[in-house]
């Protein structure tokens, strides 16, 4: 790039008339409100930085580097601007805007992908991605990811540069076929009723993937084919050399992931071609399907005419009886799934209505164990809410004994970077323990809890923010306890000398009151209904 600049290189202050932005600016946002920011600085202290331009006629100059700072110089109103001119050929003039707009503070990534992408497509630049890594500073795994967002359709594109998106989803999304494209973009977001309007929230990366997974990204480690097979679809040849598997390719999908396959079409005519070679071998295969009810075809069954059986689920070390499920009958039969993503997967079942093994269960429920039921489910929930209430307040004692070991930016940082990957619904809960928003689950919106968690990072001193940081990675262990050591929250609250037991029978005693009280209330309506019966 260095040699493409010539001679000519001088500094002067032209009118802001007198300059164009170039077509090739790979920037494509601009923030109003910081333009506006650095408009006021520009009428304070003027233009500090001189803008890059190159000459395009006479008294006419293309900035190549500096299209903010001229358009914050335009709503400043200001009438010249200081440049730097340079002579640059047309491959230079994009190379040099590429790599700055690279080297960027704070650049989007999909304006980083275009850019990489220019520097590997513009005639008269020798770029690879190995190159481009060097010159960014950055892997060839994350150039490689990069460019792959180049491959969003235009409207995904600009819902990402508007930030309805964040990089994660963005870079899932571009992963897929085009085609499949707008399904998981749609699949990013779930929709809640706030104050009888609809909204629209982003889900968790990590739900976005799962969904992906599951619809688009079909799992190849658990298919009923032969992944080696080439002669069941010749055309398409086996899975294991295919360059639309995931596994295939290691640079785009994170190795650690399933096998998968990317192309639904081929995916579910093998499983077709599969389930039709079964069935030529063994004709007298039951056909069934993990619907309720039965498609048109007769002969496969629906999911409430069979029971699905598994022999080696039963343990003898167990002393619990056997499920119906796990065990045999004389009516017991081979199927094979005929639809789903399960297609041509062969199974043991048992299609007798009249079997009293496998469809005994099959009547009106007793009334009687019903009510048992929601009994030992209230009392579950009773003591889940105990528990809960229970560890809120130990969270609250460990924090009064947090210290500030960090300083307050990179508490701030951490603390961004956390928040960032909280739930939603954890999000509104952090918002409501500080009293940072009120109402009901469907009067809070989301952007109020935005809003809130903005507050809450504006934290005054590095005490506050330290205490924030212990919250959010402890906020998880607050509605109950965790399945496996170690209980994090407890750990910490011994570590801080907090009294967990203290706080225990302090909450049953409550629990307690809030009974009694709710009795006495009881039994005082009651009497007083008796009293008018008998008036």
């Amino acid at each position: 790039m260095e040699n493409a600049v010539q001679s000519n290189n001088e500094y002067r202050s032209v009118p802001v008339t007198a300059l164009v932005e170039s077509t090739s600016n790979p920037r494509k946002r601009f923030d109003a409100k910081s333009l506006e920011e650095l408009a006021a600085s520009f009428k304070a202290q003027g233009v500090l930085q001189p803008l890059l331009v190159r000459s395009i006629e006479e008294d006419k100059y293309e900035v190549i580097a500096g299209a903010r700072r001229l358009r914050a110089a335009k709503l400043a109103t200001l009438e010249e601007v200081p440049v730097r001119i340079i002579e640059l050929s047309d491959a230079a003039c994009v190379e040099t805007q590429l790599v700055e707009n690279i080297q960027r503070e704070n650049v989007h990534p999909l304006e980083e992908a275009f850019a990489f992408y220019g520097l590997l497509h513009t005639d008269g630049l020798q770029y690879d991605i190995n190159s481009l890594a060097t010159r960014a500073g950055k892997s060839p795994a994350f150039v490689a990811t990069r460019l792959r967002l180049v491959e969003l359709q235009p409207s995904i594109a600009e819902a990402f540069l508007a930030d309805e998106i964040g990089v994660g989803h963005a870079l899932e999304i571009a992963k897929l076929p085009q085609a499949e494209q707008q399904r998981a973009f749609d699949a990013a977001f779930h929709t809640l009723w706030n104050g009888g309007k609809e909204t629209r929230i982003l889900r968790p990366v990590r739900d976005l993937t799962a969904w992906i997974e599951q619809n688009i990204l079909l799992s190849l480690d658990s298919v009923s084919f032969d992944k080696n097979d080439e002669t069941l679809v010749p055309e398409a040849g086996s899975c294991a050399n295919c360059p639309k598997r995931t596994g295939f390719n290691t640079l785009l999908f994170d190795a650690a992931l399933q096998d998968s396959c990317t192309d639904k079409d081929c995916f579910n005519n093998k499983l077709t071609k599969n389930v039709e070679r079964q069935i030529a071998e063994k004709p007298n295969l039951v056909q069934i399907t993990n619907e309720w009810k039965a498609p048109g075809n007769s002969a496969v069954l629906g999911r409430n005419q069979y029971v699905a059986l598994n022999l080696s689920a039963k343990s003898a070390k167990s002393k619990k009886p056997l499920s119906p499920y796990q065990k045999p009958c004389k009516h017991m039969s081979e199927a094979i799934v005929a639809d789903g993503t399960e297609r041509g997967r062969a199974v043991k079942v048992c299609a007798e209505p009249n079997c009293p093994v496998h469809f005994a269960d099959r009547r009106a429920p007793n009334p009687a164990q019903t009510a048992k039921e929601r009994e030992q489910r209230r009392k579950e929930l009773e003591h889940q809410k105990l528990e809960a209430t229970v560890r809120h307040r130990t969270l609250a004692e460990v924090l009064k004994r947090i210290g500030a070991p960090l300083d307050r930016a990179d508490l701030a940082l951490v603390a961004s970077a956390l928040l960032n990957k909280l739930e939603p619904l954890r999000r509104e809960l952090l918002a409501r323990r500080h009293k940072l928003v009120e109402g009901s689950a469907s009067e809070v919106t989301h952007p109020q809890v935005q809003q809130a968690i903005a507050r809450l990072l504006r934290q005054p001193d590095e005490g506050a923010l330290s205490k924030l940081l212990i919250e959010v990675v402890l906020l998880e262990c607050t509605d109950r306890a965790p399945t496996s050591d170690p209980d994090v929250l407890i750990v910490t609250a011994k570590r801080h000398r907090v009294d967990v037991d203290r706080i225990r029978k302090a909450v049953e005693q409550d629990y307690t009151a809030k009974r009694a009280k709710s009795a006495a209330k009881q039994n005082k309506a009651t009497k007083k209904g008796s009293t008018k019966t008998a008036a």
